[in-house]
């Protein structure tokens, strides 16, 4: 029987797949805008949406998120070309979709152990 923690990280896993399909379209977004290379608007949205899942990613142990996210911010955070900027967005675009169609799990460390 799961016990109250687990139950909330459950839900806390639901809030946080909202969350990335949110994250996924402001991410083409502001690649779009970044594109644009007229303003750098779109470049620091870009890396503050990066940096959310990140963090996020980690606390759900989903390495595939969070190092293509930790490896965006890092490319916008150095000034990138920004062809590489845009690929890191997509390649991240595309590990969120995948992510999403196989659902976020709730994490080992909310799990009940036997004693």
């Amino acid at each position: 029987m799961p016990n109250a923690l687990e139950l909330r990280a459950t839900q806390l896993a639901a809030a946080f797949e909202q969350r990335l399909d949110r994250d996924k379209k402001e991410l083409i977004t502001n690649s779009n805008l970044a594109a644009d290379e007229s303003t750098e608007t779109g470049f620091e949205s870009l890396r503050f949406i990066a940096h959310r899942i990140v963090g996020s990613a980690r606390l759900f142990g989903c390495d595939e998120l969070s190092v293509p996210a930790k490896e965006l911010e890092v490319l916008v955070e150095e000034g990138a070309h920004i062809s590489s900027i845009i690929r890191a967005v997509n390649d991240l675009v595309g590990q969120i979709d995948r992510a999403l169609a196989e659902g976020i799990s709730t994490p080992e460390w909310a799990k009940t152990r036997d004693a």
